[in-house]
């Protein structure tokens, strides 16, 4: 594997080609679920081979090769940069064949091509050929962003994370279907009572015993003696107690298990337990491929940042050498303050959050972990220095958290490019 530093200065070597030199032809794609258009601009920015499609097969991939080598006779280029849009990784097969084939690939933003689309036509008007031509330009002209082609083990633990967020999302909508479309009915008082919905207590209470009338219908001798067994916890049987009575007085609906309600509750609760165990095997599988990973090894070194807030940062991030500084990965991350200024108008400063979400979720959750933590750190310390100074209002809180996300996002980047490890001296004093 080349030299992160090497392929940083190659690829800006190559956009300064493009910006300045114009002497590589261009192949601008606009990706798709099952066929690709392409089109094809020599140096100068002339259109050499208008739109045209290929299917996202082996042979469609060779159809387009075919297309450039053709005019690589035809008109004598020797070097050519293939550039797209990202597409929900549509684009992943076509990049990696393309970059086996020795072809630069990079790709454009996503709202460039629709700003460049509607600038070029004048209208809101939108389909594949004007994409794929906008993409060429837009290529041509050097606004482009590094692509990086990740290895397997990459694409693993890539995979992992969004499998588990995935499940993260489930989780919380089951948790949130159980409350609101069943529990408030048929036994309001559990939630007061419970607030863990997904804990062993309540999945097994639930699951022998959906209601309350099938709590007390059983009796509380036989409440027991099915549930004790099955619940390995300290002062089990004080609670057992106390839910028992909570069903002998409880206002819900005069549902048994044989209902609908008890019937809904059932399946949530099932599904449930499969997503807690699915998601409990994709961590450990994700723990076990990023025991050796370097970066993770030295993010993790940084307040607040955990194997959750780790994975999803490792994952998201990718090459750090694509970044040439701090600021782009702050940009990549959606965490760049823009204002809006017209006239006399003046706007206030905001993010942008046009860039991974992701990035800035885990950003925003391990400052949270930081500032909260018991041990002193450099972020609870700056935290708390600026509600000193600005105050103590929600809106201050909030701006004081966005502006701790940049600096995580900065110590990240430093702790990458020089791979050391993160020393908090916050933490030393």
């Amino acid at each position: 594997m080349r030299d992160g530093t090497a392929v940083q200065r190659d690829f800006q070597a190559l956009k300064q080609q493009l910006e300045l030199h114009r002497s590589a032809g261009v192949v601008g794609v606009d990706v798709a679920k099952n066929k690709h258009f392409a089109t094809i601009l020599d140096p100068a920015g002339q259109t050499i081979q208008p739109p045209f499609s290929f299917a996202n097969t082996r042979s469609g991939f060779d159809s387009l090769s075919d297309r450039i080598e053709e005019m690589t006779r035809r008109h004598l280029i020797n070097h050519w940069v293939v550039g797209f849009e990202a597409s929900g990784g549509y684009e992943k097969p076509l990049a990696g064949y393309l970059s086996d084939k020795g072809y630069d690939v990079v790709q454009v933003k996503s709202y460039a091509v629709k700003r460049h689309r509607e600038m070029i036509t004048g209208s809101v008007d939108k389909n594949d050929m004007k994409d794929c031509l906008s993409v060429a330009y837009l290529v041509q002209q050097g606004h482009i962003d590094y692509y990086q082609l990740k290895t397997v083990s990459e694409e693993d633990v890539s995979g992992l994370v969004l499998l588990n967020e995935h499940l993260k999302a489930r989780r919380r909508q089951l948790k949130q279907k159980i409350k609101q479309n069943v529990l408030k009915y048929i036994f309001p008082e559990l939630e007061g009572f419970l607030k863990n919905i997904e804990s062993q207590f309540v999945t097994e209470v639930l699951t022998h015993f959906p209601t309350p009338h099938d709590i007390v219908k059983a009796g509380k001798l036989e409440f027991k003696k099915t549930l004790l067994p099955r619940l390995k916890m300290r002062r089990v049987a004080f609670f057992l107690d106390e839910l028992y009575a909570l069903a002998e007085n409880s206002i819900g609906l005069k549902a048994d298990r044989w209902s609908t309600k008890a019937l809904e509750l059932r399946t949530y609760i099932a599904e449930l337990r499969v997503v807690l165990e699915q998601r409990s095997a994709v961590s450990q599988r994700l723990l076990h491929k990023l025991e050796t990973n370097e970066a993770y090894q030295l993010i993790t070194t940084i307040p607040g940042v955990g194997f959750e807030t780790g994975s999803t940062l490792v994952a998201e991030i990718g090459d750090i050498s694509r970044f040439g500084s701090d600021k782009q990965l702050i940009s990549f991350a959606g965490l760049d303050l823009v204002n809006y200024q017209s006239g006399e108008y003046q706007g206030k400063p905001r993010i942008s959050k046009r860039g991974r979400p992701l990035i800035r979720k885990a950003a925003y959750q391990a400052v949270n972990s930081a500032i909260m933590a018991t041990r002193p750190n450099l972020f609870n310390r700056k935290y708390r220095e600026i509600r000193a100074k600005q105050g103590d209002t929600r809106d201050i809180r909030k701006k004081a958290k966005t502006k701790l996300c940049a600096k995580l996002l900065r110590i990240v980047y430093a702790v990458l490019t020089k791979k050391e490890a993160f020393r908090d001296e916050a933490a030393d004093q």
